[in-house]
């Protein structure tokens, strides 16, 4: 699992309790380090809300601890969370009046690129967006 780095970096993480509350967290700090690294406003909100939707996947299928990371780089940033669960996230088709399951609909829309990697820990399942 990641270690803890200053938001000062290329790369920061941050580990969530497994709860809703999570979300809330996970939003302000993508917005906090972000704007710290001057990414434009646009990926910004768009990386809040692709955030958003990876931790309330972690919390609510994964298993805990839960962890989320950030890192740039010259092309863009990746984003990943990580929880102790091994059930492989999948997109799930949705009509107009679903409430649910648009999560990773949202993040592949967003996203130049996603996917899950597994380890003896659990799984990470990261995005990358362009800047």
């Amino acid at each position: 699992m990641p270690e803890a780095a200053s938001s000062e970096s290329t790369r920061t993480v941050v580990r969530l309790p497994l709860e809703p509350g999570s979300c809330a967290t996970v939003r302000a700090f993508v917005t906090t380090v972000l704007c710290g690294w001057g990414m434009p406003d646009d990926l910004v909100r768009d990386a809040v809300l692709v955030a958003n939707e990876l931790v309330a996947n972690a919390v609510e299928h994964g298993a805990g601890p839960v962890w989320f990371g950030l890192s740039r780089d010259r092309t863009g940033i990746r984003l990943e969370t990580g929880d102790g669960g091994a059930e492989r996230p999948r997109l799930r088709s949705t009509g107009p009046a679903d409430e649910r399951h648009r999560g990773l609909v949202i993040v592949a829309a967003l996203s130049t690129d996603w996917g899950t990697e597994y380890g003896p820990d659990g799984k990470v399942v990261w995005t990358q967006m362009s800047a």
